[in-house]
């Protein structure tokens, strides 16, 4: 696949990834997998999203509740 990126991004990345010391082609393949994982994540309706954090709850060790006092 070729994208065309205005001049202005494209030398944006070159610096970015210059400075970071990567390859420019693995950088902008990074930032585009990342946008597509957070975007997968705004897929969600409310009930996908509430479902998800209840089966993540019992992952998590047991916490003491919290109270004002404790801060």
């Amino acid at each position: 696949m070729s994208i065309e990126l205005p001049g202005s991004v494209e030398e944006q990345l070159r610096k970015l990834a210059a400075k970071q010391g990567r390859d420019v082609c693995r950088l902008v393949e990074e930032a585009i997998r990342q946008y597509l994982e957070a975007s997968a994540i705004t897929d969600l309706d409310a009930t996908q999203a509430a479902e998800t954090q209840t089966k993540l709850l019992g992952e998590l060790p047991q916490v003491a509740v919290w109270k004002a006092d404790d801060a």
